[in-house]
């Protein structure tokens, strides 16, 4: 059994709480004058499942109430939920407070503190109600989100107020508001059954299954494509043209083949680039180009040391010319007496004491002479070693001329070493692709076996799909939709609307009730008065309500109905149902759809109940054995008692 009301309770501090006590498995009916507050109890029943705007009305309600709260009973266990008044200038507040238990009494005020938010609240009432993991996913270009059904989807399909209940456009709570009848299309499929209780857990199972189905797909064809008959023939060619197997073999049959790369794949890769490497051609081509890397270094140095002697031969020979030409300038000294006097000798006149003296001049004569022949001394021993350096130089190019002489040789034969060591390669390839093959060959059973477990999971990916897919869910919502048809068109041919007679469904694509005429389907909205509105509304709720309690759909278990009967007898006409002669048409027509609301909830006993409120009071005993509550002559939602005068005149 899912969700039932217990009680509707709301606080005021310093207060007794005011309890509005309804029966489970009954119609509750609640009756009275206008402005008592009846059309508030959809929004305070609303507002402590959730909803994420408190929209009671200003006034003495907002002044004056500081908690709203609901007793429920899920059939074995009762929930008491108080969800606290929003604070001055604030539309809504989480905090809120939570008892369960076998039976549960209303507490007072005093005991009323934030224990809880109300998110959290609503996950166990989730619980209670019987809504499962559950996940809708949206065509593929939507661009709305996942979705998940929760407990304030099904509030769609239990609350009818004052403005809804015969409205001609919309048929569900809150429907007006485009995103919220996207989420009733999305989510209905769920809440009716059309999709599987457990569709989270098989769409993660379906994950699984496809990627393991994928798995064993690739591996059957990596081995099929590294195994078959043209891979292994292509093979046996390749180590034909490498010489790992004879050119004369010819293979009888796919087992001679994969024989013969059995015996080819005994040579290893290994072994083949040890040959290669143990070449002597490469080993004489190595020590060449070190040999004529050592010759490049010695040149160089030797290059390097005969440079820096010509250098300094360079430098000896230019001193020796500047000595030469000192000595042949003093020579002239020659031309002069022994005279010790310091005369000029070609004027006879004193020359100045600042003059060097012709003795000096000869002294200077016999040092720069001295000079001269050391520096000639030295001279030959210098040659003689340029002489020598030069000589190694010569030879060092010479060596290397050899050297590249003799690469060049070697070389002209590399094509044949070249060819040896792509032959080397191509053999170690062609080995490995072999060991590979050899390796990946799956026997018939591993086939066999491989086959079985990819047509085991084809088969689970496929019915789990079908379960899933979306012309299954289309396929059941169209039978159950069938079946509810057959109830509507009963009551719509038992409230004698317009145009019954002829079959009347529901139509989940567009959430409307639709008559099926001979000309065609005959939407809601385009039929004729307010009565067959109101009772296009009654028919498909009740409908959808005996689906959900026979087949125990996760929908709590109330209706509540906003005062139906304002289409015959407005408020604002002063007409009174009980003032009317008893064979008035309007009078008939509302009493033959009270009756049809008890019937179906007496037939559904003790799983529905009906809560309704009501202007009108009828004078028929099984009404009046429904009433639960007058509010009139005083007596309203609020006590007038509590409007004390506080707030009065401040904007809540």
């Amino acid at each position: 059994m899912s969700i039932q009301i217990l009680d509707i309770v709301i606080y005021s501090a310093g207060r007794d709480p005011r309890t509005i006590s309804l029966k489970p498995g009954k119609v509750n009916i609640i009756t009275g004058e206008s402005g008592t507050g009846k059309s508030s109890l959809i929004d305070i029943v609303d507002y402590c499942l959730g909803s994420s705007t408190c929209n009671i009305p200003h006034g003495i309600m907002a002044r004056t109430i500081d908690w709203y709260a609901l007793r429920m009973t899920d059939g074995s266990s009762e929930h008491f939920v108080a969800r606290r008044a929003p604070d001055r200038g604030k539309t809504t507040t989480t905090d809120a407070y939570y008892l369960t238990g076998s039976t549960l009494s209303i507490p007072p005020i005093d005991r009323l503190t934030v224990t809880t938010t109300i998110d959290a609240v609503m996950a166990r009432i989730e619980l209670a109600t019987g809504i499962g993991s559950n996940r809708h996913t949206p065509p593929e270009g939507a661009t709305r989100p996942e979705l998940s059904a929760s407990i304030r989807h099904t509030l769609a399909y239990v609350f009818q107020k004052q403005t809804e209940i015969s409205q001609p456009g919309f048929l569900f709570h809150g429907q007006s508001d485009h995103w919220v009848a996207q989420s009733i299309k999305d989510t209905f499929p769920y809440f009716i059954g059309a999709v599987e209780d457990d569709h989270v857990e098989l769409s993660a199972r379906l994950r699984a299954l496809r990627r393991d189905l994928r798995s064993k797909e690739t591996e059957l064809a990596r081995s099929l494509s590294l195994t078959g008959e043209a891979r292994v023939d292509g093979l046996v060619a390749e180590a034909k043209g490498v010489g790992l197997i004879p050119q004369e073999f010819v293979a009888e049959s796919f087992s001679d083949a994969v024989d013969a790369l059995r015996a080819a794949g005994q040579t290893t890769a290994e072994e083949q680039l040890e040959i290669v490497a143990s070449q002597v051609d490469q080993v004489e081509l190595v020590r060449l180009s070190s040999e004529r890397t050592g010759l490049r270094a010695r040149l160089h140095n030797v290059n390097d040391e005969l440079q820096a002697m010509t250098a300094l031969r360079k430098e000896e020979g230019g001193y020796a010319s500047e000595t030469g030409e000192q000595i042949a300038r003093l020579e002239s000294i020659d031309l002069l007496d022994d005279s010790e006097t310091n005369d000029c000798p070609v004027c006879s006149q004193r020359l100045p004491s600042t003059m060097p003296t012709v003795e000096e001049l000869r002294t200077e004569l016999g040092r720069a002479r001295d000079q001269l022949k050391n520096v000639l001394k030295h001279t030959p021993g210098l040659d003689t070693l340029i002489s020598e350096k030069a000589t190694e130089l010569d030879s060092l190019k010479g060596a290397l001329r050899n050297n590249w002489s003799t690469l060049e040789s070697l070389r002209a034969s590399d094509a044949r070493l070249q060819s040896m060591r792509d032959a080397a390669s191509r053999r170690a390839h062609v080995l490995g692709r072999i060991s590979l093959t050899l390796e990946s060959l799956p026997t018939t059973q591993d086939r066999e076996k491989f086959n079985n477990e990819i047509a085991a999971l084809r088969e689970q990916v496929e019915a789990i799909e079908s379960l899933l897919s979306d012309a299954n869910t289309q396929e059941r919502t169209s039978s159950i939709m069938n079946r509810l048809g057959d109830l509507m068109t009963r009551w719509a041919r038992h409230l004698e609307l317009e145009h019954s007679g002829i079959p009347f469904r529901l139509d989940p694509k567009k959430l409307l009730v639709v008559a099926d005429s001979d000309d065609g389907p005959i939407p809601m909205n385009r039929m004729g008065s307010g009565a067959t509105w109101l009772g296009c509304h009654l028919i498909a709720l009740l409908a959808l309500h005996d689906f959900f309690v026979r087949k125990n759909r996760p929908v709590p278990r109330f209706l509540f109905l906003d005062q139906p009967s304002q289409v015959y007898f407005p408020a604002d006409q002063g007409r009174n149902v009980n003032q009317v002669d008893v064979h008035d048409e309007d009078r008939i027509a509302i009493v033959r759809i009270f009756r049809l609301i008890q019937q179906v909830v007496q037939d559904l006993s003790p799983r529905l109940q009906v809560i309704i409120t009501e202007h009108a009071d009828i004078t028929e005993p099984w009404y009046q054995e429904a009433v639960i509550e007058r509010w009139r002559d005083g007596v309203a939602l609020v006590p007038a008692e509590w409007d004390d005068g506080r707030n009065v005149g401040t904007p809540s």
